[in-house]
C-alpha cells in the first residue's frame, strides 16, 4: 500500500466525519444532549440536597436527645 492510498482512505474519512458533524449540528442534536446533560445534573444536585437535609435533620434531632 503506498501513501496516496492512506491519503485517500484519510480524506474519505475526513470528510465523512466533517459531513457528520454539519448533521449534528443543523438537527439540534448538540443543544438537545446539553439539556439532556443539565437536567441530569439538576436531578442529582437536588437529590444530593435532599440529603444534606434528612442528614441534618436526624443530626439535630440527636443534638436535641442529649
Amino acid at each position: 500500500m503506498s501513501a496516496p492510498y492512506y491519503a485517500k482512505i484519510f480524506g474519505i474519512g475526513a470528510i465523512l466525519g466533517a459531513g457528520m458533524e454539519v448533521v449534528l449540528i443543523q438537527s439540534n442534536y448538540y443543544q438537545m444532549l446539553a439539556a439532556s446533560e443539565a437536567k441530569s445534573r439538576a436531578k442529582k444536585l437536588q437529590e444530593e440536597m435532599e440529603s444534606v437535609e434528612r442528614y441534618r435533620s436526624m443530626h439535630q434531632d440527636e443534638n436535641k436527645e442529649k
